[in-house]
């Protein structure tokens, strides 16, 4: 399967341009100001099923289209493969079965129903799904389409990299992150990036939740498939090729693991720095700058998809506001007289702090006979703000505890 030369790269580019979008490469320095730096983003957030994932699709699909508009094809996918398939099959006249795990983002399967395929919720894994998905493919005939093992797919995903090598801005770029799942995507960047730009550095990023690639990368015998949560579902797989580990080991110069904590703030400043939605696999190429795991200035990220749920995406902004000291939550405890509640008002009226929400509480063990306490979840400016507040309303007499 691998190496595949870079002419088939480029023979997949000819094939899936009428197929695909041509994503942005963002010059994006403001996201790290302190870095002092150049920051390319590689925005696939702008694919047309909202993550890389379209180019391999389209490939392999084209290049068996016979085979599959006779059998129908039969996928397993965590969310983005899956729209992938689903769209291009559509497009080109050819049922498709996508089989997801239960525990794959309702925005997902909504979006690969929406988009024409037939959806089966299956396992609690993606290994489950696959399962299933190859006894469909056995037992219906049906061509299976892998999400990243297979050389079609590896050169369709390539197909990224040749669009960032075509761009000037990209000529002085020293480093090249790039996330990774089962590694077809960094397999097809590495084999673009490293037959043209031998000098480049490229790094691979996963998720600490779900190590099995890097383990494998890095020698070390994979944990027993867990489930634990990660937000960067989209790299969420428990085993992967070893022929691709193999290839990546020759090519990339090294290969990270990232904290749940650093994803979720990644996300937060692309959404407020860039204005941009990624999911939390796409989200991972910013954290490893955001943790100084290189030396490299000039840099490239590929932010891989953007199909984050909406609860999801609440969740971690709500998240990132805490952190940055910008909503805060107080326990504000005093007598219980007509006029308390007013008086905390005041203040933060005065102190231009944004009520969220309130509650008063009276009469539980937790408080002194005769006193109160009240609730409140307030929108600042800043850390600083939040303190400033904090101090006011300690001034009129008033205890206040703050929560988060």
């Amino acid at each position: 399967m691998l190496p595949i030369p870079i002419e088939r790269v480029l023979e997949a580019q000819k094939r899936i341009e009428a197929y695909t979008q041509l994503t942005p490469l963002m010059r994006m320095d403001s996201l790290i100001p302190s870095r002092a730096n150049k920051i390319l983003v590689k925005a696939e957030t702008f694919q047309k099923t909202g993550s890389f994932k379209l180019r391999g699709a389209a490939n392999f699909l084209l290049q068996h289209l016979d085979e599959a508009k006779k059998h129908g094809v039969v996928t397993a996918s965590a969310g983005n493969h899956g729209q992938a398939v689903a769209a291009m099959s559509t497009r080109l006249g050819i049922s498709a079965t996508i089989v997801m795990p239960t525990t794959t983002p309702a925005l997902k399967t909504e979006n690969a129903k929406r988009l024409g395929g037939k959806v089966e919720l299956v396992g609690q894994s993606f290994e489950e799904a696959v399962q299933h998905a190859r006894a469909l493919s056995d037992n219906k005939k049906h061509l299976y389409v892998h999400g990243y093992a297979d050389p079609d797919v590896i050169a369709g995903q390539g197909t990224l990299a040749l669009e960032m090598t075509a761009k000037e801005r990209f000529a002085d770029i020293e480093a090249v992150i790039v996330p990774v799942g089962g590694g077809g995507l960094a397999a097809g960047v590495c084999t673009v990036l490293k037959a043209q730009r031998p000098d480049i550095k490229i790094y691979g990023v996963a998720a600490k939740n779900v190590p099995t690639c890097w383990e494998l990368y890095h020698g070390k015998q994979p944990e027993a498939p867990s489930r634990r949560y990660t937000l960067a579902e989209g790299v969420a797989i428990k085993s992967t090729n070893t022929e691709i580990v193999d290839f990546l080991k020759q090519h990339l110069d090294d290969f990270f693991l990232i904290e749940e904590e650093s994803i979720a703030h990644s996300i937060a400043l692309l959404a407020e720095r860039a204005k941009i939605v990624a999911e939390g696999a796409a989200a991972l190429s910013l954290a490893v700058l955001l943790e100084e795991k290189i030396q490299e200035k000039n840099v490239a990220l590929i932010l891989s998809g953007g199909n984050v749920d909406l609860p999801t995406l609440s969740r971690v902004l709500q998240r990132g506001l805490v952190e940055q000291g910008r909503l805060a939550r107080l326990h504000i405890t005093g007598t219980d007289r007509p006029g308390l509640l007013h008086t905390i008002t005041e203040v933060l009226f005065r102190t231009q702090a944004n009520i969220i929400q309130v509650s008063h509480t009276r009469g539980t063990l937790n408080i002194g006979v005769g006193e109160a306490k009240i609730e409140v979840d307030i929108e600042t400016r800043a850390a600083d703000h939040t303190q400033e507040i904090i101090e006011e309303l300690k001034k009129t007499s008033l205890r206040v505890e703050r929560v988060f």
